[in-house]
């Protein structure tokens, strides 16, 4: 037999029940939100059109960009279901800074399916990521003369969603002996 001395025991003494809340993630997803009605951009203008788009490639023209200025993410939780929503402020510049159309701001939206989600009384937390938004511009020739003389914008925004429940955890846990 060994000696069993109380003076080597130190962390055993400090053991306590606890309860802690964690989060118990019930979801993750890429998401790919679209807006369903394209953008207005330029309107009956040739030259504006020109400015923005090569009438031969259909790229932007050289310096010319568009920025995003205001992304705002939303979100609402309904029983088993993410509903999501984000307000977007963009523009369309030149090399100098100078807008050439704008500010725009679009309202695109989703929903993502995800079992558990507002369902019991736990909170569910819904965070999202990665958040990427894609605008592209459309030149239409509205009169059919060969020139391109309507600009429309479309917007793509690429995320991840993670869904959590909030639970309570019981648990046996000691402070650390050297703190």
């Amino acid at each position: 037999m060994g000696f069993i001395s109380p003076q080597f025991d130190f962390i055993d003494q400090r053991f306590t029940h606890r309860r802690i809340k964690t989060l118990d993630v019930i979801c993750t997803e890429n998401v790919q939100a679209v807006l369903d009605d394209p953008e207005l951009v330029v309107d009956d203008d040739p030259d504006l059109v020109n400015q923005i788009i090569d009438p031969d490639t259909g790229q932007l023209q050289p310096g010319v960009s568009v920025v995003v200025t205001d992304i705002d993410p939303g979100v609402s939780v309904v029983p088993n279901k993410v509903c999501n929503i984000f307000v977007v402020t963009w523009q369309i510049v030149d090399s100098t800074g100078t807008v050439l159309a704008g500010p725009f701001t679009n309202v695109v939206s989703d929903e993502v399916d995800c079992p558990g989600a507002g369902v019991g009384p736990s909170q569910t937390v819904v965070q999202k990521h990665d958040i990427q938004v894609m605008v592209c511009l459309i030149p239409v020739d509205t009169d059919d003369n060969g020139e391109f003389d309507t600009l429309y914008g479309t917007i793509d925004i690429d995320y991840c969603l993670v869904v959590a429940n909030e639970v309570i955890l019981k648990i046996n846990a000691a402070r650390p002996f050297c703190p």
